[in-house]
């Protein structure tokens, strides 16, 4: 819908680079989209990646010259599990639970089930702004982000216990409604294991109550970043 997106791109791109004191390449991009929107929205999203061949732009001072040379796309959620595959055993539900929406995928004998995913707008926002919602209505004063974010992550912040109270009950309905909506989809926890991967794995742990030994929360936020870098090399390995 707008640049946004885009202009993040360049900046971690540039952000790579500069790791490695490179200002000039050749950059095959590896992203993804939610599991449900990847076969209606790839080849759009791939345009709109791929909409300059060559950039030239500064970034914090320092220019940089990229040439666009492909772009991988794939599923959210699946790659970040998908060096783990070999420890999969029978039938698997995984959560990707990122700041906007759900991801949902079966995944049975190691095989991904592309007929049983869906996507649900039940993201980690939307417990932020029913937690702000909650403290402005509850005392009448306005909270930070920030502090709110705090408490989502570490179950505490310097705050004082009404308001500390407040929060961590909104957390805990979240968490309540995303294991919901889970068996909405026929979760059943004594049939398959679950594996968490999104900024929404900390909430349950700190906020849900779940069997530990049959749901793995995978605390890595690079890993469906890492899972897209493998996929792309193994993709473009097979092209020679």
């Amino acid at each position: 819908m707008d640049e946004e997106y885009y202009l993040l791109t360049l900046m971690a791109i540039a952000r790579e680079l500069n790791f490695f004191s490179i200002r000039e390449a050749d950059v095959h991009l590896a992203a993804g989209l939610p599991l449900t929107w990847i076969r209606t929205q790839r080849e759009a999203f791939r345009s709109y990646l791929l909409q300059n061949p060559e950039v030239h732009y500064l970034f914090n001072g320092k220019k940089y010259h990229l040439r666009f040379v492909g772009c991988s796309l794939y599923p959210q959620g699946y790659p970040a599990i998908v060096n783990q595959l070999g420890n999969f055993k029978g039938t698997n539900l995984l959560a990707d639970i990122g700041n906007g929406t759900m991801n949902i995928l079966y995944v049975n004998n190691k095989k991904a089930q592309e007929s049983r995913c869906w996507t649900e707008k039940l993201g980690v926002n939307q417990c932020m702004i029913a937690a702000k919602n909650a403290v402005l209505d509850k005392f009448g004063v306005k909270i930070e982000e920030s502090t709110v974010e705090q408490i989502l992550r570490f179950r505490t912040a310097d705050i004082s216990a009404p308001y500390l109270d407040c929060i961590s009950s909104i957390a805990r309905q979240y968490v309540a409604e995303l294991f919901s909506t889970l068996r909405k989809y026929e979760y059943n926890p004594d049939l398959m294991r679950l594996y968490v991967v999104g900024g929404g794995g900390c909430l349950i742990r700190n906020f849900g109550t779940y069997d530990k030994s049959r749901v793995t929360i995978i605390d890595d936020i690079c890993a469906t970043a890492k899972g897209y870098e493998s996929l792309a090399y193994m993709s473009l390995k097979r092209r020679g």
